[in-house]
């Protein structure tokens, strides 16, 4: 299988694939490291698939709070979601590089995940189905 940037769908099975396994590392692992940044790499591609099905040009960045602010443009509903993606970009970017202040890492990751999974099924909902499935 070809996937391509221009198809949302793809950016969609790809970060699929990140929650699924994000979620496995929650049941059986806890919270980890790995665990949080598939988290924040899956909210990541569920809001460029989003981007991309309204026309966006792709914008190469982890910053989930540039592509909120960007999915609010198109539905203000977005922006419900600008604290979750601060909170996502600062776990992420604290385990990412040694340096962060891991301390109380993930104490909020199941609100985070819960958050993340009303996000995911506002863009579902917004974005037609997939013509190939």
């Amino acid at each position: 299988m070809t996937t391509s940037e221009d198809n949302p769908h793809d950016w969609f099975r790809l970060a699929a694939d990140r929650l699924r396994v994000a979620d496995l590392a929650r049941r059986h692992e806890g919270v980890t490291y790995s665990g949080v940044e598939l988290l924040q790499e899956a909210v990541e591609r569920y809001l460029k698939g989003y981007l991309i099905a309204r026309g966006w040009t792709l914008e190469r960045t982890h910053d989930l709070g540039k592509l909120i602010d960007a999915a609010s443009g198109y539905a203000p509903s977005f922006s419900k979601y600008v604290i979750l993606a601060e909170n996502l970009n600062d776990l992420f970017w604290d385990q990412h590089y040694p340096g962060g202040d891991l301390t109380e890492f993930g104490t909020d990751y199941d609100v985070l995940r819960e958050q993340a999974g009303e996000l995911v099924a506002l863009i579902i909902a917004s974005v037609p189905k997939n013509p190939r499935n």
